[in-house]
């Protein structure tokens, strides 16, 4: 057992706002907190909670974009001892409703801009009763949330709960099946913060652009990583990379994440060489595959640090590819590196596996397995999914890779995005990392579909650059060139853009349902 209110998350803008006062932590547009007054905004959240008759580990349901209100609610909520459940805004009232069914939270925070959706819950919901409402609008029965701050005590409160307790539950975004929820505790991001310290090479000074979407992980660990230094965070509601250049520009920010999309989008503004890019030290960089290709580009575009990080919702980062290794024009072995994801972080382990569990050797393909104190405990309220994903402490998180011989990670596919096609496999990456080669392709992510005399067979979805052609024959042809001859694709479908969710993840299984009749 931990210590009742130290080791909590809420404690990062308690000691700031002891440091930094009067430095703003919370920046977006014109609005601006500083650490003392989001420390007190914090105090009232919790306070109101509490008032309210929740207690330890309730769960908190909260459908929101991107906006200061967010940061709070996840200190409020852990002050007051009880559990962040951030909710996909982008989801159908269907699939928020087989969520906050399972996850049954107490209350129900919502944006203005999701009203109609949480009315459209009302009857499949009845349970959930308890609701507040942010910004300017109307919901039946909900308090407003600015009134609810306003009336609660001021006084400072202290979390019941401990490190080891449950932070928040992150709904995996559901890319090869229904969403679990991962059970992810305060002491599994403050661990994952001191590995990206040493990974990053972080720093007080920097200010952290927010660009991807407070309910997923990703822009969670990485705020989380830069307040616990004290770093300002510059809020932009949705991605749009002109918004995100702007902001980079005005606010002179220093650290982001992206995905490799969203890279990829900034890559491709038009516009790119009015901006003022000096003050980025460095871009982080994960979320799925990152094309050689576009990584290239990146490094000779944008003159700034790189960092990759490997991880799951469940594990958080288990492997960085540091800024050091993303060298271009490098040695053979340098140029490798650029495609891996990386060396075990300080505190993190990773096995290669065969089906039997069987440790492989160097450069031979398995699943990846994953230990480290930033592996989650388990998912909400599913035993079995717990017990199947983590065996003698190890998660094993379904994603097919190879350790070279200095322990650089490769990755290889989604063990479900695999295609075996006439009992050979094709790793999808690969043949998307020889597409986006072709200098008419913006984008490409390939999938298998049923095939009566291969099994399956490779199918290549693609998005052309603006101005720019290419037929389906001249990208098969190119990968032939570039390739085995088994692993071309033998459809190539053109696209005016990819599926994908609110993180910037193509979704794959999206793909395949909507070609498997057309294919």
């Amino acid at each position: 057992m931990g210590i009742p209110g130290f080791g909590t998350l809420d404690q990062i803008a308690r000691r700031n706002a002891l440091r930094f006062p009067d430095k703003p932590a919370l920046i977006m547009g014109e609005r601006s907190l500083t650490w003392k007054e989001l420390d007190q905004r914090v105090d009232r959240v919790a306070a109101a909670l509490l008032a309210r008759g929740l207690k330890r580990g309730d769960m908190v349901a909260v459908l929101l974009a991107n906006c200061p209100e967010f940061v709070e609610l996840y200190f409020g909520i852990a002050r007051a001892g009880m559990v962040a459940t951030p909710v996909n805004y982008r989801l159908t009232a269907n699939e928020l409703t087989q969520i906050l069914s399972h996850a049954q939270p107490s209350l129900f925070i919502v944006g203005a801009a999701f009203a109609d959706r949480a009315r459209e819950l009302e009857a499949t919901l009845p349970g959930l009763k308890k609701r507040w409402l942010i910004g300017s609008g109307s919901l039946s029965g909900a308090e407003d949330y600015e009134q609810v701050l306003a009336q609660a005590s001021a006084a400072a409160q202290v979390s019941p709960a401990d490190e080891n307790d449950t932070f928040a539950i992150f709904f995996t975004s559901g890319t090869t099946g229904l969403p679990k929820g991962a059970m992810v505790s305060h002491l599994n991001l403050e661990t994952n913060a001191y590995n990206q310290f040493v990974a990053d090479g972080s720093l007080r000074e920097d200010v952290n652009l927010v660009g991807t979407p407070l309910y997923h992980m990703g822009a969670v660990f990485m705020a989380v990583t830069y307040m616990m230094l004290g770093c300002t965070q510059v809020i932009l509601e949705y991605f749009d990379p002109a918004a995100w250049l702007d902001a980079l520009q005005k606010r002179k920010a220093s650290v982001a994440l992206l995905v490799p999309t969203m890279i990829n989008a900034v890559l491709n503004h038009p516009k790119l060489a009015d901006y003022d890019l000096s003050s980025l030290r460095l871009i982080f960089y994960g979320g799925g595959p990152m094309p050689p290709a576009v990584l290239r580009r990146a490094l000779e575009r944008m003159r700034c640090g790189f960092t990759q990080g490997y991880g799951l919702t469940e594990t958080l980062e288990a492997t960085f590819l540091v800024t050091a290794d993303h060298v271009l024009d490098g040695s053979p072995q340098q140029e490798k590196r650029l495609a891996s994801a990386g060396r075990e972080a300080v505190s993190a382990e990773v096995r290669i596996v065969d089906a039997a569990g069987k440790d492989l050797g160097p450069n031979e393909v398995g699943e990846i397995l994953v230990r480290s104190r930033s592996v989650i405990s388990g998912y909400w309220n599913m035993p079995e999914e717990t017990t199947a994903t983590i065996r003698n402490g190890w998660f094993h998180t379904g994603d097919l890779g190879y350790l070279d011989e200095e322990r650089y990670l490769f990755l290889v596919d989604r063990l479900k995005d695999m295609v075996v096609s006439g009992g050979v496999n094709i790793y999808t990456k690969e043949v998307e990392a020889t597409l986006y080669n072709h200098p008419a392709v913006q984008e490409a992510a390939v999938i298998g579909l049923p095939d009566e005399e291969w099994g399956e067979a490779v199918v290549a979805t693609v998005v052309l650059r603006p101005g720019m052609q290419a037929s389906a024959e001249e990208l098969i042809e190119h990968c032939r060139v570039s390739l085995a001859s088994y692993k071309k694709p033998r459809q190539v479908f053109f696209l005016a853009e990819l599926p994908k969710n609110p993180s910037g993840k193509i979704l794959k299984r999206e793909l395949r349902k909507s070609l498997a009749s057309t294919a």
